[in-house]
């Protein structure tokens, strides 16, 4: 069965027989014209999490710090990057964990 956007008029199900049977995900087992569109968002907002924790990535470590001890050059911000690279990996790190556990909870997988 393919899915289609519906328009705000809500259209009729033309493929959907009038059996039991559920027309998507997103209607959970409603009509299809009250289709959850909140769960749909935040389903997006969390991948948007997820892809934004992703520069945060331990394994991206090396090029998170210079990055950041780039932008934040001639700054006392700068300074603490460049001078406590540990302490600045420990919070790099904590902030991926963070934003990619708020983004999986927005998605519902967790």
């Amino acid at each position: 069965m393919t899915s289609s956007v519906r328009s705000e008029h809500h259209e009729p199900d033309s493929d959907v027989s009038d059996s039991s049977r559920v027309a998507c995900d997103r209607c959970g087992g409603r009509d299809a014209t009250e289709v959850n569109r909140s769960q749909s968002r935040s389903e997006v907002r969390g991948v948007l999490w997820v892809v934004g924790a992703f520069v945060f990535c331990p394994c991206h470590l090396p090029l998170t710090l210079w990055l950041l001890a780039a932008v934040f050059a001639g700054s006392t911000a700068g300074a603490l990057v460049e001078g406590h690279p540990f302490l600045t990996g420990t919070v790099t790190t904590i902030v991926w964990l963070l934003a990619t556990r708020h983004g999986m909870r927005l998605m519902g997988n967790t």
